[in-house]
């Protein structure tokens, strides 16, 4: 049995090679079997992903915030990148004139998160109708130049969305100075103020400090510690006090003030505002007020 088992190999082998002459070359051969083995793939570098996050908000005013973003590698980490180009949306519309961005320059590692800031100015921002009344909504948005080891650099954009509570200061109006007592030298007034709060959360205001102008000249100042608070979108009226002192003032002032005419008034004064807010606990507030009002005796 063997034996006839040999013999019909050899017999179709021998076949094949009558057959087709070609097979017989040894070169063909290895190329023909050769071909059946199946190649490996190409192994393809794996590519990070990049995440750009808001990490926190620095802001000593109301009008000037600074947005601090992360930039960093996911698994893999590592890696190199350089900021090619950069950008801000906000509803839709580009809005980087308002920012400014500070980020490493040239090449740098991305072996640990390197922080970006973004420098906002909200005046600039109401200049283009961007300003909101209630929350900011933003993203940036980098374009990077990424390598890894010795790889080519590889063009790779990253966005990094934002939204965070505004906050806009109180808004202050003169509604009425009255006479309190009228002495030989000495005269108080009381001041009437309404603040207004255009914020979906409550203010509290501290540590007044005012100065009073009629007519151009100064007519008295003071300060008050008293916590005034207002409430979400609402108003308040409170009163501050002043002591005026007529020695030195002009003599068709104090008639005028005398016969409780209409005066041309100027108000100005600093004031610290509580907002509860992380990145704005509190902010020292100006103001400074003109127009005219009436002098009231009560």
């Amino acid at each position: 049995m063997k034996s006839l088992l040999r013999f019909l190999k050899t017999a179709i082998v021998g076949s094949l090679l009558l057959a087709s002459p070609y097979l017989a070359s040894p070169f063909v051969a290895g190329v023909l079997f050769s071909a059946c083995k199946s190649k490996p793939a190409p192994k393809l570098e794996e590519l990070p992903s990049l995440t750009l996050v808001l990490k926190g908000i620095e802001a000593d005013d109301p009008e000037h915030l600074t947005l601090l973003f992360h930039l960093e590698a996911e698994e893999p980490k590592g890696g190199h990148a350089k900021i090619e180009s950069w950008q801000v949306e906000m509803e839709g519309q580009k809005a980087a004139s308002a920012f400014t961005l500070e980020y490493p320059q040239g090449n740098f590692s991305l072996s640990s998160p390197v922080t970006l800031k973004l420098n906002m100015d909200v005046a600039a921002l109401a200049a283009k109708g961007l300003a909101p009344r209630d929350d900011y909504s933003l993203t940036l948005i980098t374009e990077l130049d990424y390598s890894r080891d010795s790889a080519a650099p590889s063009k790779v954009e990253v966005r990094g969305p934002a939204c965070f509570p505004g906050v806009q200061p109180p808004r202050f109006e003169i509604t009425a100075i009255a006479i309190l007592k009228a002495e030989l030298i000495n005269t108080r007034f009381r001041v009437s103020l309404k603040i207004d709060n255009p914020n979906p959360f409550p203010l509290e205001l501290s540590s007044f400090a005012f100065k009073l102008y009629g007519n151009g000249r100064l007519w008295a100042d003071g300060a008050d510690r008293n916590i005034l608070r207002v409430n979400s979108r609402s108003s308040l009226t409170g009163d501050l006090y002043l002591i005026m002192n007529f020695i030195d003032m002009d003599r068709n002032l104090l008639d005028q003030i005398i016969r409780l005419e209409d005066v041309n008034y100027r108000f100005t004064g600093d004031v610290e505002v509580s907002t509860g807010i992380d990145y704005l606990p509190k902010f020292n507030d100006g103001f400074d007020l003109s127009g005219y009002s009436e002098v009231l005796e009560r």
